[in-house]
Order: structure tokens, then sequence, then C-alpha cells
């Protein structure tokens, strides 16, 4: 099937200059910058080097790359044609939309957290609008890995600056751990890992040896700033998703590029294990046995409130406390969850919910496309194992309100749809096969 005979679901539709009624294509050079802007200002929460921590009021929650999305969007809407929403991003976006009548009429208690939560849930989904347009163009998606390689080693000089010098451009109050330009160490924390997933699964399609080389090294770059941030579940994902990459990979193991990667990851494993002594005795590995350990705890932190979210169950099933009103299930009202499975549940209900669950779930059960060459395999393995480990780092991350993260569940959305259907042609043209 050519680019012309495709549905307009899958391809835009070029046109004379002078026919504004119908879109044109995607690959524009104003959506190339917004792509690649898109993709930089990811990294730029804050410039203030005075620690504020996470706002409460609506106006200080926006930051510049909001501003881009909303201007993309925009973009979008008036020059071409909206890809649709899955059914999955439809039921969620209805949950959320709905969940602000118990958080503002039925659910007692405060609510002054509603309308900037709200905001969050509600631009956060904008990212995946973004992804799920950008994802159909090979060329767009180019533009915002660029983007995004530039703004992790930006990030970069600033994190290992503020993690090795002894006066700190952005402090942050725990002594030994950084926030870089986020407003906590734990944004900064979720940036690195979902940056690395985004880096590491789509630069493997590109089809410059060079650029994909760029992409990797600044993936291992952002997956550092999960252990410099001194964010514990993050730093045990990053482990656990090499391991679940290794077993997933195993169908590649005459293949060059996974001998290297296993090779890699037994040199750290062992340089960990015979320096550990002297790590475990370091801020963050400390850290890191804090997380091993509290995985299993009873007395733990995810562990308690798990314990709360089934305890309070008959006042928030099955339509949720509401937006923003998840700390109710603390007799005290004052953690919000820090399960983002359990805090749509809580607040949105079942439905939002079903919905969360569901638009994480189709990437994963689409399974057809990666039959169809070596390299679609390798695609299918790589954002397989991501998605898969995403859902173990939501056990204490909230990604449902993660720009980066639900930017990549745009473009991985994309990706396959395009590719279960357009069974004659590759997404991404490869024009050098992996070693």
């Amino acid at each position: 099937m050519t680019a012309a005979a495709m549905p307009s679901t899958v391809a835009d539709v070029r046109v004379r200059a002078g026919s504004p009624s119908v879109p044109i294509g995607l690959d524009t050079a104003t959506n190339r910058a917004l792509s690649f802007g898109a993709g930089f200002l990811l990294a730029v929460l804050t410039l203030r080097a005075q620690y504020i921590g996470t706002p409460s009021d609506l106006f200080s929650r926006v930051a510049p790359i909001d501003m881009l999305c909303m201007l993309f969007l925009a973009t979008l809407v008036m020059r071409h044609r909206m890809r649709p929403l899955p059914g999955a991003a439809l039921l969620y976006g209805f949950a959320a939309v709905l969940a602000l009548v118990p958080a503002l009429v039925i659910t007692p208690g405060s609510t002054h957290n509603v309308l900037p939560q709200f905001a969050g849930i509600v631009m956060a989904f904008g990212f995946f609008v973004i992804g799920l347009n950008v994802g159909d163009s090979p060329s767009l998606v180019r533009w915002l890995l660029a983007g995004l390689c530039l703004a992790v080693l930006a990030e970069a000089v600033v994190v290992y600056h503020d993690s090795l010098a002894s006066s700190m451009w952005f402090p942050d109050p725990m002594e030994g751990r950084v926030r870089g330009t986020f407003k906590t160490n734990g944004q900064l924390g979720a940036f690195g890992f979902c940056a690395a997933g985004f880096l590491v699964t789509f630069g493997a399609t590109v089809s410059t040896p060079r650029f994909r080389g760029v992409c990797v090294a600044a993936a291992l770059l952002a997956a550092s700033f999960a252990f410099l941030a001194s964010r514990r579940m993050g730093m045990l994902c990053v482990f656990a998703w090499g391991a679940l990459f290794a077993v997933l990979g195993i169908r590649f193991a005459n293949r060059r590029f996974y001998q290297l990667f296993l090779a890699g990851l037994v040199c750290v494993v062992v340089a960990i294990a015979a320096s550990w002594s002297r790590i475990e005795n370091s801020f963050a590995g400390r850290r890191f046995r804090d997380a091993v350990d509290n995985v299993g705890k009873r007395d733990g932190f995810i562990r308690e409130q798990m314990s709360d979210c089934w305890r309070t169950a008959d006042q928030w099933f099955p339509f949720g406390f509401g937006v923003g009103r998840g700390s109710r299930i603390d007799p005290y009202d004052i953690f919000e969850v820090h399960n983002g499975l359990l805090a749509v549940l809580v607040e949105l209900g079942v439905l939002g919910f079903a919905g969360f669950a569901g638009m994480i779930a189709w990437p994963l059960l689409q399974r057809r496309w990666q039959r169809r060459s070596e390299d679609h395999e390798r695609l299918g393995v790589l954002l397989t194992s991501f998605l898969l480990i995403c859902i173990l780092f939501m056990f204490h991350n909230t990604l449902y309100r993660d720009r980066t993260f639900l930017l990549f569940l745009g473009v991985a959305t994309a990706v396959i749809r395009r590719e279960s259907l357009d069974q004659e042609s590759h997404l991404f043209p490869v024009e050098a096969k992996a070693a």
C-alpha cells in the first residue's frame, strides 16, 4: 500500500497550496521545530535556584514545555487531521473529567488541590495526544529524539556539576542528592528513567548508525539521573529493566548489539559486586539498599498505602474520591497516593483505572506486527521490556501525570497502530542492519 493510498488515520493527505480546507502533511518545518522543542524542553521545569518543592497553586505548575504543548496541539488542530484517540484513552479522559464531581461535590475536605491536579492530568494527556500524532511521522520522531538527546546532555551538565561541586546550582534540601532543573528530585528521577526508555526504544529505529550511537549514549546518561537523584524505585528499575531485556532479547544472542549489551551488563554487575563494601556506605548505595529492603516490608510506605486503599475501599469504590483527593486514604489526610496505578484507581475510580490500564496494555498486547522483520522484532522487545518495567516503576511514582512517559506512550501507540495497519512497508526505513 502506498502512502497515498493509506487511510487518513495513517497518513496525512498532501494537497496543493491554497487548499486550507484539506489537511497538509505532518512533516513540515513548523512541526519539526515543535517536535525538537518538545524533546528539548522536557528537562526544563524550573530555572530558579531556590528550592520550592512541588507548588500547590495552578499557575506555578505551568512550565515552558506546557506552553509549547498547547501551541503544538493548536497547530495540529488547525493544520492537520488529528489522529483518532484509542478507546482506552477516550475512557480515561472521560473518567478524569467525571472525577471532578466527587472531588468538588461529594468527598469532604479541602478542595485546594483539585484544579492543579486536574490540570496536571489534562496537560499530561495532551502530551499523549502529541505523541500519537508525532509517532505517525518518522521524521518528526527523529526531530523529537534529537531534542531529547540535547536535553539530556544539557541536564547532565547541571546534574553532574551539582553532584561533584561543593556549591550547587540547584540545591536540594537533602544532602547527597540532586534535582537538576526540576522542582523535586523525584521529577528528575522520573525524567531520567523515561527519557532513557524513549531514547533506547525509538533510537534503535533511526537509520543513521551515528545517530543511534548518540541516542544510546544519551540514554545511559539519562538512566544515571535516577541514581544521582537518589530515586530508590528508579535505581531498582534500571537494573530490573536491564535484566528483563537480557531475558526477552535472548533470541538475538547471535547479534552484536545484544552481545555488547550483555557484556556491558555483566561488567557493571561485577564492578558493583567488587566495590560493594565502598558503594553501600555512599548515599546512593544506602538509598538503593533501602529500596531493595523496603520492597517486601510490611511496614514500608508502599505496603502501608496499599493497606490504606483497601481499608477505605468502601468510601471510594467504584467512582473514586475524585481528582486530587487521593490523600483521603490517610486518616491524617497528608500524603497523596504514591503508587501511580492505585492513585488512578482511588482518584478516578474504576473507569479511570480501566482507561489508563488499557492505554498501557494496548501496545503490549499488539504482537503480530513484530513478525514482519528482525527490526520490528527488536523494536517490539525494547518497547515491551520498558513498558513492563514502567508498571513496576509506578509502584512508587505517579507516571500518569508525567509528561515524558505520556509522550512515549503516545508515540508507541502511533508506531504500533501504523505498523499493524501498514503491512507492506516499514514505518522506519533502516539503511543499515544491526551488526
